[in-house]
């Protein structure tokens, strides 16, 4: 019951995983010194861009940094003209810290890289309704990471080499690459590599409606952790361990809770799920069958016990035409849908083999 939310969500609870990220900085003129020129007029490209934001713009979304395994306090290091960028999106109801441990890994082991870890719309720092126009779905998600990247200066050769997605992350990861395989217009150039991590096409488990049906329905303000925690088990017949989750998404005080996440977003973001069309998103992204795009390459990892994964899902993912050339598909046997917890090591390993050699 309920299996996408019950595989150990203690350790997830325990890991704090689901406070709010710290709200993005001002970048300031200083950024200007990590410009790269590419105009013998004088002007780069990260001035070309910078001119259609404003110049005091602060990035769209809520976001962290991690460089050499370490949680940066400098929104500059993003832009360290020697390191490349992989940007990490959560999943449903997360944020940006449950990235964090998989993140500190591989830019242990990948000195190159810097990862940036962004709040998708409606989730953690970047959660509420008056931060963002409707409609919520796949295309205003990427826009939001547009508007995060270029007042970062991630454009042009600093644009980030990789993308990677947890669950609805993998879907927003998917159709970013898409949107910049697409339109060739963009300053932010594709990535070379996506990585989506255990999102299933098609409709999403019925256990995701419940739980967001269940959120839904409790008033607020709530009390407090533990008195939610009783409703969910009594009126819910949820387990304990997936109802001290759910409470560990509160903020307040006082006998005043609320959600952490927007729940209007959360609904709205689901009901696109079965719009988007997976297998021919990847076969367009990596035939190149776009006019000038470049190579590109995604990296779908399953959960080996996640059983959504079904023979039909798989079977129609492996006719890509490009499967076993531009897309590849792992599997993390002994993993469940969270597989950056259960599987964490080996995860970083696949992706440290899989991201040694990028480079712009």
């Amino acid at each position: 019951v309920f299996k996408y939310f019950t595989t150990l969500s203690t350790k997830l609870i325990s890991q704090n995983c689901f406070t709010m990220s710290l709200l993005a900085p001002r970048i300031t003129a200083a950024a200007s010194k990590h410009q790269r020129c590419v105009s013998t007029a004088g002007l780069s490209l990260y001035d070309l861009c910078h001119r259609s934001i404003s110049s005091t713009s602060t990035p769209k979304l809520a976001y962290e940094i991690i460089t050499d395994g370490k949680v940066s306090s400098s929104p500059h290091d993003i832009i360290n003209q020697d390191k490349q960028t992989i940007v990490f999106l959560h999943g449903l109801l997360g944020n940006a810290k449950n990235l964090r441990t998989p993140a500190k890994k591989l830019t242990r082991q990948l000195p190159h890289l810097s990862a940036l870890l962004l709040d998708v719309r409606g989730h953690g720092g970047s959660s509420g309704s008056q931060q963002h126009v409707q409609p919520h779905n796949f295309h205003s998600c990427v826009s939001d990471i547009f508007h995060t990247l270029k007042p970062l200066g991630l454009v042009g050769e600093n644009s980030p080499t990789a993308i990677c997605g947890h669950s609805l992350g993998g879907r927003i990861a998917l159709q970013y690459t898409h949107t910049l395989q697409l339109q060739r217009d963009h300053a932010i150039q594709t990535p070379q590599q996506t990585w989506i991590l255990d999102s299933v096409p098609g409709t999403p488990d019925p256990s995701v409606h419940h739980v967001l049906k269940a959120i839904s329905s409790i008033p607020l303000p709530i009390a407090c952790k533990s008195s939610l925690t009783d409703t969910l088990m009594s009126e819910y017949k949820m387990n304990k361990a997936i109802a001290m989750w759910i409470a560990s998404n509160l903020k307040g005080k006082n006998g005043e809770h609320d959600w952490v996440f927007d729940l209007d977003i959360a609904n709205e973001l689901v009901d696109n799920f079965a719009d988007q069309d997976f297998d021919t998103m990847i076969h367009e992204i990596t035939s190149g069958s776009s006019v000038g795009a470049l190579d590109s390459t995604i990296q779908l990892v399953m959960a080996g016990r996640n059983k959504e994964w079904k023979e039909d899902v798989v079977s129609s993912l492996r006719s890509i035409p490009t499967f076993g050339h531009s897309f590849h598909m792992h599997k993390l046997e002994n993993a469940g849908h969270w597989v950056h917890v259960d599987a964490v090591n080996e995860l970083t390993q696949l992706m440290v083999d899989g991201l040694s050699n990028t480079k712009r």
